[in-house]
């Protein structure tokens, strides 16, 4: 069996360690590419090259052409497998040109007529009625008096949603019918296109992750976040598998639908009670955030996808282990601040108690400061917050940690460039 040769992308991210790491282990020559330099990727041990192609934002054809111009040039000059692993972003992009991208290396990614049975939310809205999945109850339409009529029987709140978001962005809760009304027709006058709008699902959030061949699933395992950074919408800062029974048949039912091959990573929302059926969100055609987590749990997906995809078959899947725990680099206790942060303490009386001694020692300023501290915080909830995270967090794997690879670490250089240039985190670490 040749030892084969894989092409990963976005390489700035931690997801695409992962899969190098899995790959290389078993003898893999793994190669990265992103549109920016200084990535965890270039860095690694497990990586024997990386490369910068152009940026998908200018234009998906000069993307795909510089692409290929790299694919040519590190084509193998044998029959070894050779094989193109879309990591994160850009899934979707590849996926629509396979054609050009198939004579050069093999896709592992999911056919775009599958995709599009789930993307955008539009299409997976009709998917899972015709499947009979329980989703939430959802209205789209362009049409004012189908919309008034629909939103009759369906109970508030709402949430309004873009058709084509990811990762959460751009939903907004609306409270009544006569707001979502409002909300909608803003929406459709500012973007051109009607948004979703679905009755709010009761329960938390759960990630399903698959493989599948033909829409048959091959290997899974199911985790939720403990911790969140940012809190409310952030990626997962500790990890835990759970038991993911509840999940296996809405899932193969829905899949099937789609002919899926390759991963997929598959929201729902559920309240925990094994007699309920989880209420199905998203379906994501690419590696999730969480991978890491997968792995350590005992389904080593980037070695999974490879074999499918180099040999048409997977061997030894692997069972993932109920309990398993790991946490993102500096995120669980960046949680655990904001979280006291959000909830408990009132800055400005803080503020206000400093400045108010503006003129005084700095004893006299601590002193007013501490005294504001019994309104502003709840100390005993704060230390319960804070001890609660160093147990969940002292026998959880740490992901960079864990990778053995320390010159990886570097890639937080891309983290930096992302705050300083565009004032916000990069996609990998808001998403799930």
């Amino acid at each position: 069996m040749n030892s084969g040769r894989v092409i990963v992308t976005y390489g700035r991210s931690l997801m695409s360690l992962v899969i190098a790491r899995s790959l290389h282990e078993r003898g893999i020559e793994v190669i990265g590419c992103d549109d920016v330099d200084l990535t965890a990727m270039s860095f690694s041990r497990h990586v024997s090259e990386t490369f910068t192609h152009a940026s998908v934002d200018d234009g998906e054809e000069a993307y795909i052409d510089s692409l290929v111009e790299n694919i040519k040039r590190l084509k193998p000059e044998d029959d070894r497998p050779y094989i193109l692993i879309p990591a994160f972003r850009n899934t979707r992009v590849i996926a629509r040109n396979h054609a050009r991208l198939a004579p050069h290396i093999t896709v592992a990614a999911p056919r775009k007529e599958s995709i599009g049975k789930v993307f955008p939310k539009d299409n997976l809205v009709r998917t899972a009625e015709n499947e009979g999945a329980n989703a939430p109850v959802t209205v789209h339409t362009k049409d004012a008096d189908e919309l008034v009529n629909k939103l009759r029987a369906m109970t508030p709140p709402f949430l309004l949603k873009p058709v084509s978001g990811v990762g959460g962005r751009g939903i907004e809760r609306v409270e009544d019918r006569d707001t979502a009304i409002e909300k909608h027709a803003a929406f459709l006058q500012e973007n051109g296109e009607a948004p979703l709008i679905q009755e709010v699902a009761e329960g938390e959030d759960y990630c399903f992750a698959g493989l599948f061949k033909d829409g048959e699933l091959l290997a899974h395992m199911a985790y939720r976040n403990l911790k969140s950074f940012p809190v409310d919408t952030g990626a997962g800062a500790i990890r835990e598998t759970i038991s993911d029974d509840v999940f296996l048949e809405p899932v193969q039912r829905l899949m099937r639908a789609t002919g899926w091959s390759g991963v997929a990573e598959i929201d729902f929302l559920w309240n925990g009670d094994d007699k309920s059926d989880p209420v199905l969100i998203e379906v994501n055609p690419r590696f999730w955030a969480g991978l890491f987590h997968s792995v350590k749990s005992g389904v080593d997906f980037p070695w999974l996808l490879y074999q499918l995809f180099a040999y048409g078959g997977v061997k030894d899947t692997g069972k993932a282990k109920v309990g398993e725990t790991t946490k993102a680099p500096g995120l669980w206790l960046a949680s655990t601040a904001q979280e006291i942060a959000k909830s408990d303490i009132q800055f400005d009386k803080l503020t206000d108690a400093w400045r108010s001694q503006s003129n005084g020692s700095w004893l006299d300023k601590f002193s007013a400061v501490s005294s504001s501290l019994g309104d502003a915080v709840n100390i005993d909830d704060a230390c319960f917050r804070i001890l609660e995270s160093i147990d969940l967090a002292r026998n959880s794997s740490d992901e960079w940690a864990d990778q053995k690879d320390p010159l990886s670490g570097l890639g937080i250089l891309f983290v930096l460039s992302s705050l300083a240039r565009h004032g916000r985190l990069p996609d990998e670490v808001k998403l799930n």
